[in-house]
């Protein structure tokens, strides 16, 4: 076969840790390979009609024909390798060319999926762009979108999916910028006062630590109602490493008694569920708010992250003594979550309460302000200019208070992207997100104003940063993500988004799938969407629809009005 080319999809696997097993027990280890390799390898290789073409000491390079028989290969090796034998694989498959020359093998094919085995993780599958498009669809749907990323000899930067056992997390999608930090949850600190209504405080101080936590460079915070899903439930710690794909996990409790607080925290390795430290606070109620700055501090010395000395007035930011505008800060925060006209008004009132209890507390404000962005884009307000008015003057006010506020800065952006004036939100976004690059919810709001702004790769790349950021997302992420893969073409993946959206909130995605239909030809598919647009929001007009797009370029807009004239909905 000397010089013979073909076009190739190849598997590469090789053994997670072989030379420190062998060190450990040479022998056990030896024959445990033998018996992956007789029992459970050759066998699948033979059932799925590949054909070995290389064998090292831990590994092996596989070739197929089809790309569908190399994809279910791998993922039957991964699967009874886990049950059935102690040691642990990683896998990668690309489609490529593969060179035999004497001797040897090389090519693209070779090389990449050798390098898609060693990103692997542990157990998991990792293929190229090129695999995951030659799949159908019952099987692309098995793997996770898992970013970019650039391999030695590559010319340019390859998209790469994961497939992961189950009960697994899906894979992190780590941004590019932060690719040596760790990534840490916060699971809600137990309640162990006699008093349920003390619920509320303990939530609070959970909130607080994961704001603090953000502010420290190096590591990645999960998003709050990621794990807050663990609310009252006795959990493993490992487990939750699995389902939220992080490194360490920080618990505690609280237990309040008249007018002291004690508050306990450790923290946990997710991995090997051991120890790194923990600690108990005893404080004064009106002292309690010291607590989150000496737990991120005590974090940062255990893992090393340094913390610069000019950093720390950031790091310790504004806050408030005042335990009643603390109170109402978390309430507004709360209420504001929620989007409709009523939600909106208890949550302004309980802002303004926490602003008149500490004039110089910036929290509030920047609530206060986010408040008025959902007023303005949502219609709740007749005076749309002056909500956002008020929405930017919100921001000031805590700048003024706070210069290294990310949250002021992402509210000016807010109030931008609303008003049109995309460039200038875009860059309030990313000033946010220099500050705290753990705020998921910034994120996505970054991600659909770059694919409004017509910059629709960039828009895929951030709100899987925002995934990332927030494991178990609210339905509006994916509704941001299926927008940004619409724009970029990616028509499948987009009506997997929408059709998410709609699982994750009842009514919504269908508006989007309706477009996406018309835009690949499917007429039919289209109406039967229209219909349930029109089920859900009886009151639809396309015109009332369009005054709420964002889009800077007019022309794409017009043709999404088009497609949804096409499909039957209402002027």
């Amino acid at each position: 076969m000397n010089g013979d080319r073909r076009l190739s999809a190849v598997l590469s696997a090789d053994v997670v840790n072989y030379s420190g097993q062998i060190k450990a027990d040479e022998n056990r280890t030896l024959s445990e390979l033998r018996v992956l390799r007789r029992e459970l390898f050759d066998p699948l290789v033979s059932d799925h009609r590949g054909n070995v073409v290389k064998r090292m000491g831990d590994g092996w390079i596989v070739e197929f024909n089809s790309v569908s028989d190399a994809v279910r290969c791998a993922l039957d090796l991964q699967s009874q390798v886990s049950t059935q034998s102690s040691l642990k694989l990683r896998v990668g498959v690309h489609l490529g060319d593969v060179v035999f020359d004497d001797d040897d093998i090389f090519g693209d094919g070779i090389n990449l999926s050798a390098r898609l085995q060693e990103a692997s993780n542990e157990g998991a599958v990792l293929i190229s762009d090129v695999v995951h498009r030659s799949l159908d669809e019952r099987l692309a749907e098995q793997f996770y979108r898992a970013g970019e990323r650039q391999f030695k000899n590559a010319p340019s930067p390859i998209e790469v999916f994961q497939w992961s056992p189950p009960g697994s997390a899906p894979p992190r999608v780590t941004p590019a910028s932060h690719t040596k930090s760790l990534l840490i949850g916060v699971l809600p600190f137990d309640n162990l006062s006699s008093d349920p209504d003390q619920e509320f405080f303990a939530d609070g101080i959970t909130e607080e630590i994961i704001t603090t936590l953000s502010k420290l460079p190096n590591l990645l915070v999960v998003a709050r109602n990621s794990t807050f899903v663990y609310k009252g439930r006795s959990v493993d710690v490992k487990q939750v490493g699995l389902e939220q794909g992080v490194d360490l996990v920080l618990e505690g409790s609280v237990r309040q008694s008249g007018n002291r607080v004690r508050i306990t925290a450790q923290l946990i390795d997710a991995k090997s569920g051991m120890h790194i430290w923990a600690d108990r606070y005893d404080r004064l109620i009106e002292d309690v708010f010291e607590v989150q700055d000496e737990i991120a501090l005590r974090i940062a010395t255990e893992l090393q992250v340094e913390l610069l000395a000019g950093e720390m007035a950031r790091f310790r930011g504004s806050g408030t003594n005042n335990l009643g505008a603390w109170t109402a800060q978390l309430k507004a925060v709360e209420a504001s979550r929620r989007i409709t006209r009523e939600a909106q008004a208890d949550a302004r009132r309980f802002a303004q309460q926490a602003i008149a209890l500490d004039p110089g507390y910036s929290a509030p404000y920047c609530t206060l302000g986010f408040i008025c962005t959902v007023e303005a884009r949502h219609g709740f307000v007749a005076d749309r200019r002056a909500a956002l008015t008020e929405a930017r003057d919100c921001a000031q006010r805590a700048l003024e208070i706070d210069s290294y506020n990310p949250e002021a800065h992402a509210i000016a952006g807010f109030a931008d992207a609303i008003d049109g004036k995309l460039v200038s939100a875009i860059e309030k976004f990313n000033e946010a997100l220099a500050l705290n690059p753990n705020h998921a919810d910034v994120a996505a709001r970054l991600s659909i104003t770059l694919a409004f702004n017509g910059q629709a790769n960039e828009a895929i790349q951030v709100a899987q940063q925002a995934i990332t950021l927030n494991p178990h997302y609210p339905g509006w992420y994916a509704g941001v993500l299926g927008l940004a893969l619409r724009l970029d073409g990616q028509y499948e993946e987009a009506k997997k988004a929408f059709t998410e959206y709609g699982q994750r909130v009842e009514g919504f995605g269908h508006l989007d799938l309706v477009i996406v239909h018309v835009e690949t030809e499917n007429l039919e598919a289209a109406r039967d969407e229209a219909r349930n647009v029109m089920k859900y929001r009886p009151q639809f007009s396309i015109t009332d629809w369009a005054n709420t797009q964002l889009f800077s370029d007019r022309k794409r807009l017009e043709k999404d009005c088009a497609s949804l004239r096409l499909a039957g909905l209402p002027e």
